[in-house]
């Protein structure tokens, strides 16, 4: 069985670890919107299905890798309650 502070360090490395995905969300949510607003502003006047397919793709990308960091940021309040409680 781990001892207090090997429990404690463990939920602390997934803490760090968690914050580091977190940290490359937010890198690779900016690259996805600077993909879509130069797609959106290349198709400016085109009704193309495959344009307004791929900006609506885009999008949901981009609100479920927002969804990923803001789960991953309630693990990251849950975990550091249970190392104080620990």
């Amino acid at each position: 069985m781990a001892s207090v502070e090997e429990v404690k360090a463990n939920v602390r490395a997934s803490v760090d670890g968690t914050q580091r995905a977190v940290t490359g969300i937010q890198h690779v949510s900016e690259q996805l919107d600077d993909a879509l607003a130069l797609l959106r502003l290349t198709a400016v006047g085109s009704f193309h299905p495959s344009v307004a397919s791929a900006i609506a793709q885009l999008e949901q990308a981009r609100m479920r890798l927002d969804e990923a960091a803001t789960l991953a940021r309630a693990a990251i309040d849950s975990a550091d309650t249970y190392r104080m409680i620990v």
